[in-house]
């Protein structure tokens, strides 16, 4: 490495000290964050050429290690760099999430599972099972694969959460694909799970669909199980 490049990576490093990631461009934090494991190269190139592939550093760090290894310079131990940074990421949110009461923190619960899930491209169903205090006991991925595919699960989630002792639960699945709406097998499950738990003395606190952007509760729609269905209104009788 030149003494230019030297330079360089001190400089960005002095502007991280000073003022952190505040006013840095995306592939700057990128090459501040390369420089710390590899330590003898020009790797601004390298972090243009990642952010311009990946877009943003979320979906960098919850890339496959495998896909990352394929860009020039990127090595096993730089590729798993990142995998841990996501992963170390994931575990503190999820310390603070464990330690938060869910019905009056939802938002972090959001965060939490946007996190977490939001970036993946395949579709899985988890759930989170809950004590009487409301606080988390257990996050489980149930399975891969779409809603309408898991005939199946309603009865394994209802397992796990006896296994675990669990007083309510929440139930999630994401949508790679960015659609907004929940299907009607969607519908179905949480109406089946809902009905499931209410017979075991257990609550169904939720069923969250999961988006990269967004996060969406079906427990805020009118078709939730524990809504009342709207009055029908008799039409006014016609007089002769």
């Amino acid at each position: 490495m030149t003494e230019l490049h030297l330079g360089h990576r001190q400089r960005l490093l002095e502007r991280y000290a000073k003022s952190g990631i505040t006013g840095m461009h995306d592939y700057e934090i990128v090459e501040l964050v390369l420089s710390f494991i590899i330590p003898r190269k020009d790797i601004k190139p390298m972090a243009k050429e990642l952010i311009g592939h990946f877009k943003t550093i979320g979906a960098l760090v919850h890339a496959d290690p495998a896909h990352l290894e394929k860009f020039n310079g990127m090595g096993p131990r730089s590729a798993r760099f990142f995998s841990l940074f996501k992963d170390v990421m994931a575990y503190c949110l999820n310390e603070q999430y464990e330690k938060q009461s869910i019905i009056t923190k939802r938002r972090d619960v959001e965060n939490y599972l946007r996190f977490h899930f939001g970036m993946r491209k395949d579709e899985f169903v988890a759930a989170l099972f809950l004590d009487n205090s409301s606080r988390v006991i257990a996050t489980e991925e149930i399975t891969e694969g779409t809603v309408n595919q898991c005939v199946v699960y309603p009865r394994v989630i209802i397992e796990k959460a006896l296994k675990h002792g669990a007083t309510s639960l929440i139930l999630a699945h994401n949508h790679p694909g960015g659609c907004a709406n929940a299907s009607e097998p969607d519908w179905l499950i949480t109406e089946k799970l809902y009905a499931a738990c209410k017979v075991l003395d257990m609550t169904m606190l939720d069923h969250i669909i999961i988006m990269r952007d967004q996060v969406i509760s079906l427990k805020d729609h009118p078709r939730w199980p524990d809504k009342p269905s709207p009055k029908t209104v008799k039409p006014a009788q016609e007089h002769s």
